[in-house]
């Protein structure tokens, strides 16, 4: 299943991330008071009940914008975990088996010290995100500030990877290719949540809650 993550995750994220020859927008396009940023659908259009993003600088909404996407692209591999791990798992000899939410415990079971592998693959990404979007220690000493920042020019998500070359080189095309992955991002969420919560209450594969009602 790990393997598949990871492949599922390079697939799936392999338009989320620029090519080394993008024509970086202006900073005008990606401007980040939060009202007007890429993620604003209809019929919702700005969408903030609760008013988060009231009083936010531009670097903290900088931030929020980056724990959705964040979260969203985690939850998409997820998504796609689940249904392989659950319905054609090649991996381990179809020795791990169940719902998914059980499934990191059996790979754990089977190969000594899994999750460093999980670990030391997450860190590798997040390595790079550091390296590429956040400021230096030095930079945030010189804020006076405890707390880092993002790059003033650092476009969220952007982790300097794109091997198929997908994202577009124009700004409207970016910004709405933006849109389209914050979106599946934000309902990849809720899946996930449903399901694992489902699983949780019966403890059935997510397609096995299906069967009853199957055509």
């Amino acid at each position: 299943m790990f393997q598949t993550l990871i492949v599922a995750s390079l697939a799936a994220s392999a338009v989320a991330f620029r090519p080394a020859s993008f024509a970086r927008p202006t900073l005008a396009r990606v401007s980040m008071s939060a009202e007007g940023l890429a993620g604003e659908s209809a019929p919702f259009g700005f969408f903030d009940p609760l008013s988060l993003s009231a009083g936010k600088t531009d670097g903290e909404v900088k931030k929020i914008r980056e724990a959705e996407l964040k979260h969203g692209r985690v939850a998409m591999v997820a998504f796609l975990g689940i249904l392989v791990g659950e319905n054609a798992n090649p991996l381990f000899d179809g020795k791990i088996t169940g719902p998914a939410i059980y499934q990191f415990q059996q790979a754990d079971d089977l190969v000594s010290f899994f999750w460093v592998g999980v670990l030391f693959f997450i860190a590798l990404i997040e390595g790079q995100n550091i390296l590429s979007g956040w400021e230096s220690v030095s930079e945030t000493n010189d804020r006076k500030s405890a707390v880092a920042e993002l790059k003033e020019d650092y476009i969220n998500g952007d982790l300097g990877f794109d091997p198929l070359g997908l994202t577009p080189t124009d700004s409207d095309e970016f910004d709405a290719l933006r849109t389209k992955e914050l979106n599946n991002g934000r309902l990849a969420m809720l899946g996930v949540a449903g399901i694992v919560a489902q699983e949780l209450v019966n403890g059935k594969t997510i397609l096995e809650n299906f069967a009853p009602v199957a055509v």
